[in-house]
């Protein structure tokens, strides 16, 4: 049985990736309660849920808006995650045990699949690609590194859900199996490249995608 707060996340999100609440736009709990037909407290759990998806933004009063996307914070994004990825990559080459390389090789090989598919499987390639990245990221046994990349906006996450652009998809396949490659020979500088590399490929990607240049 669907939840009240499911409920109420499906629909926001629905509706935002529909471009009726347009970036920008104010996500007010009252109005979005009756929207949704549910109490308040749902509401403000999916919003929570969806900003830390990337497409609300929650600022310091508060208040929260559909995210509106400037390309000085695409680039600032980028930056952060670039440096902190690949840091984290290069610790968890010489911490990840090999079962952690078998579910990283498992969720390539799902990924893969996806890609070939249906456009429609992009969410599902989303979510896995996520579970990807932790994995390193949570091998890496920095805590506080850890956290501190979950509090970076996953703008190509954002950019992807939007759009459904499968190209992108694909083209990161062959940077998972070198990521995949450089942690099983437990090499930290390549294995730091490597994400590296992979990051600022889907940048270039994203910023193609949005802002026509690149």
């Amino acid at each position: 049985m669907t939840t009240a707060k499911e409920r109420a996340y499906t629909r926001i999100r629905n509706t935002i990736l529909s471009g009726s609440f347009a970036p920008g736009f104010q996500l007010k709990e009252e109005e979005l309660s009756e929207f949704c037909g549910v109490s308040r407290t749902p509401v403000r759990q999916a919003i929570q849920r969806l900003a830390a998806e990337g497409l609300v933004t929650i600022r310091e009063n508060r208040r929260s808006y559909v995210t509106d996307l400037t390309e000085d914070e695409f680039e600032q994004a980028f930056d952060v995650a670039s440096m902190l990825e690949s840091y984290s990559a290069g610790l968890a080459a010489e911490r990840l045990t090999e079962d952690d390389l078998q579910k990283l090789r498992d969720l390539e090989d799902r990924m893969e699949k996806l890609a070939e598919g249906d456009v429609r499987d992009y969410r599902r390639f989303l979510e896995l690609n996520m579970e990807f990245h932790n994995l390193i990221h949570e091998a890496s046994g920095n805590r506080n590194l850890f956290e501190m990349i979950q509090r970076v906006p996953d703008i190509a996450n954002t950019i992807l859900l939007k759009t459904g652009n499968m190209k992108s998809m694909k083209d990161a396949q062959s940077d998972h199996r070198n990521i995949i490659a450089a942690l099983k020979l437990r090499d930290s500088k390549l294995a730091e490249l490597q994400m590296k590399v992979h990051i600022e490929s889907i940048r270039r990607s994203m910023r193609r995608l949005v802002f026509s240049q690149g």
